[in-house]
């Protein structure tokens, strides 16, 4: 990949597995942005190609994301668990249609209904409001008070939300460029000693 006439990457071979951790350094200028949106297809490069396991859930920090205007930063950073709150609102649904079905359709859907609960547990659907305290606190963020609209943040307020629904979300390869802008030293302590203890890539 070649930026105004000027050759960046030639010849590049990456690989990351399940559970590492990598960090990409260099002195700014040398294209470590530019590799991380080639990797996720914010650019494309001139030749070569960037293969993904499948199935796998990809969580990218960039500072240019926006935020959906009108939401609090709470419900913003709940989006992180929109599936879980997804399957939350198929079970109540199921229950609501139990009025009206044969015996032989509920057992079927009290085996489903059983299904997505365990899948809920399994995912501590019922410690979200504690996992966005703690990250929320972590981070600085709830000085801000969590029910301000993401319209009244700061560039630097608005990067630390992205970056505390980005940890939420836990997915299994976490891209981060410069996550550390705009975080004080204690905050950077603690996000540290949570990417080592970061199950995933």
């Amino acid at each position: 990949h070649s930026f105004a006439g000027r050759v960046i990457f030639e010849d590049v071979s990456f690989r990351l597995l399940k559970g590492e951790h990598v960090g990409l350094v260099g002195a700014n200028g040398e294209g470590k942005s530019t590799f991380m949106n080639i990797l996720t297809s914010h650019l494309e490069p001139e030749s070569g190609k960037v293969i993904w396991s499948k199935n796998v859930k990809v969580g990218y920090l960039d500072q240019h994301t926006k935020l959906e205007e009108g939401m609090s930063i709470l419900d913003t950073l709940k989006l992180a668990f929109k599936d879980l709150f997804e399957i939350e609102t198929s079970i109540q649904k199921d229950y609501e249609t139990m009025m009206d079905v044969s015996e032989e359709e509920m057992d079927y859907l009290l085996e489903d209904i059983g299904i997505r609960q365990e899948y809920l547990d399994q995912h501590d659907f019922y410690l979200i409001d504690s996992k966005i305290e703690e990250v929320s606190n972590a981070l600085g963020i709830s000085e801000y008070g969590l029910y301000k609209k993401v319209d009244e943040l700061s560039g630097g307020q608005r990067s630390k939300v992205l970056l505390g629904k980005l940890l939420l979300e836990k997915p299994d390869i976490l891209l981060l460029d410069e996550p550390t802008n705009y975080l004080d030293s204690e905050h950077i302590d603690w996000l540290k000693n949570y990417l080592l203890n970061y199950d995933n890539a």
